[in-house]
This record gives C-alpha cells, structure tokens and sequence, in this order.
C-alpha cells in the first residue's frame, strides 16, 4: 500500500479485459499479464467498445478511446508484470487450483505491503490462501457484470483480514467510482447468494407449471425489481409492509412441503417483540424520523417516476427478448 500508483491486473479474459480500462480511465498506470498471447494479442479490439461507453461522446472520442486503449500496458511475463505495483488484481478462470497456484506464486513475487485482490465469484479465501504465507493481505474484489457499468462490488473478508485492508478497499473502490459491498466468506457470497435463491425459486414455478416465464418477468420488471433499485431489498421492506405481515407470511410458507427455510429468524422476532415494524412504527431495518404520511407520499411518488419511465421504455423488445420459449 505504497505510493506506487501502478496496478496490475492478472488475466485478460472477459473480466479482466473490462476491469483494466475501468482502474486505467480514473488515471491509475495499468499492467495487464495473461499468459496466453493471443488473449494479449486480442485486448485492444475487445476493449474498444467497453471504453467507448466510459468516453464522453464528442469529435475527440475516438481518440481518446485509443490512448485510454494504449495506455494499458501488455504483459506475458508475471515477474515482470507485478513489479513496482501497489495493488495485484487476480481474474482468471474461477478454478480453485489456479487461484491458489497463482496466489502462491504472487505472494513469493511481491512485497508484503502489496495487496492482493481477487475477483472470484464462489472460493473462500481461506481455501485460495491455503498456500499462502501473507495471506493478511489478500482481500475479494468481486465485480459484477457489467464491471464498466453496476458500481457495487463485493469485498470478500475472513477472519484474518485486518480492518485497515477493509477500509483501504473501501477507499481505493471509490477512487474508480465504485462501492465497496463489504461481505464476509460464505457460500455465493451476497449476490450469488441472493440470486441464486430467487432464481431457483423461478425455475420451481416454471417447472411446476405455476407461471410462465414471461408473468415471472413482469412481475419482477413491474413490481419487485423498480422497488429494490430505488431502495433496497430491507428497506423496501420497511417501507411497504409490518413486520407481523412478513413473520405470518415467512410461517405460513414454512409449514409447506420443501418450505421449511423460508421460516422466520430470531432476529425478525426481535424486532417485533421490540415494536420495530417498519417505516409505519418509525423503525425497521432503518429509522424513520418523517412521519408514515409523508413517507409513503414520497414513496409512491419515486415508484411512479419510475414506472413511467421504464414504460416509456420497451427494454424486452429493444433488446430483442421473444416470448417463445421455455413451457
């Protein structure tokens, strides 16, 4: 964590070819290693459009798009690629040999002080550090596709990662105009986690013949989805039901067959044994201190903002979505 200001980026694939010209646009020196040269070899074409939406539009655009292009320097030679950086991101294939393989061999490499981030989507660090002796260094840096455009990215801790290397994280993520979604060690993390359980519950209704897939996407594109973008998955919850209602509803459903993890946590209790019902009662997950009228004034008025917006808008069609499909 030394005043270099140069970071290297290890692999050059479809994410690392995204992440590069994000750390170089917001003016940190990039070194981008693969060993495989014609992954190198392939970079600057694969990278232009990416870049070209981080460009502001304009007669210098194109130019700009190249010296952004050309200011990432290629590398095949690891040793070479790490030296003088302050920070080394891993994103190669998620295949936990590689990473540890790799982790070992970075930290022989570089200097205890350097960090070392790793952009895996599923391994704990405790098993991509198992080889590693400074493995107090080594953070998550999860991004998430698209990396050029959603700024949340998951930092993935454990219990050896000390909390200046969480703070750091934190702060070197909004250099490049990110967010820091810091997460401790489990299974899928917090986005696969949460995604994963949504999605599988989806392909249950499809499979049982409960809904199409095009009534499951406008359901979540007409009510779930615009409320979670604009607030949240807990806020959302305070905001637009009690906490009775969602503990009666979480009981019910775990009385069903296959159901049983949808019951209610101690915590939930908790907070209604506390009183703590949401918005309504003036504390949730979050306080709230403007009074449930004028909450739920402007809560509607931000939902119908967006609903127009989005209906001014035929994101399936523009995207060239057909409703034939999966039955």
């Amino acid at each position: 964590m030394g005043k270099s200001n140069q970071i290297t980026v290890v692999g050059a694939g479809f994410m690392g070819g995204v992440i590069a010209p994000v750390y170089a646009q917001h003016g940190y020196e990039v070194v981008l290693h693969d060993a495989d040269p014609e992954v190198l070899a392939s970079f600057a074409a694969r990278a232009r459009p990416i870049v070209a939406s981080l460009i502001p539009a304009g007669p210098q655009a194109d130019a700009a798009i190249t010296k952004l292009i050309d200011s990432i320097r290629l590398e095949q030679d690891l040793a070479t690629a790490v030296a003088g950086s302050f920070l080394v991101h891993e994103v190669i294939p998620e295949q936990l040999p590689l990473k540890q393989a790799l982790f070992e061999q970075l930290d022989g490499l570089c200097p205890a002080d350097v960090v070392l981030g790793t952009n895996t989507s599923s391994f704990r660090l405790t098993d991509i550090c198992s080889g590693v002796q400074h493995r107090e260094r080594v953070v998550g840096i999860h991004y998430i596709t698209p990396a050029h455009i959603v700024k949340a990215v998951e930092v993935i801790v454990t219990d050896f990662t000390p909390p200046e290397l969480v703070e750091w994280t934190r702060q070197f993520l909004a250099s490049i105009d990110h967010v820091a979604i810091v997460c401790k060690e489990s299974p899928g993390f917090l986005v696969n986690r949460l995604q994963a359980a949504m999605v599988a519950e989806a392909h249950r209704v499809v499979d049982e013949g409960l809904a199409s897939p095009q009534d499951i996407d406008n359901m979540m594109r007409l009510s779930l989805a615009p409320r979670w973008a604009l607030w949240g998955l807990l806020a959302t919850e305070d905001l637009v039901v009690n906490k009775r209602t969602v503990h009666a509803s979480m009981r019910y459903m775990s009385d069903m067959p296959n159901f049983a993890h949808f019951g209610g946590t101690a915590l939930l209790d908790k907070m209604i044994d506390a009183g703590q019902e949401g918005a309504i009662s003036g504390q949730g997950w979050y306080r709230w201190d403007d009074g449930y009228d004028a909450i739920v004034t402007e809560r509607d008025h931000q939902m119908s903002q967006l609903l127009e917006w989005l209906d001014q808008r035929d994101a399936m069609a523009t995207i060239g979505i057909k409703e034939e499909g999966a039955s």
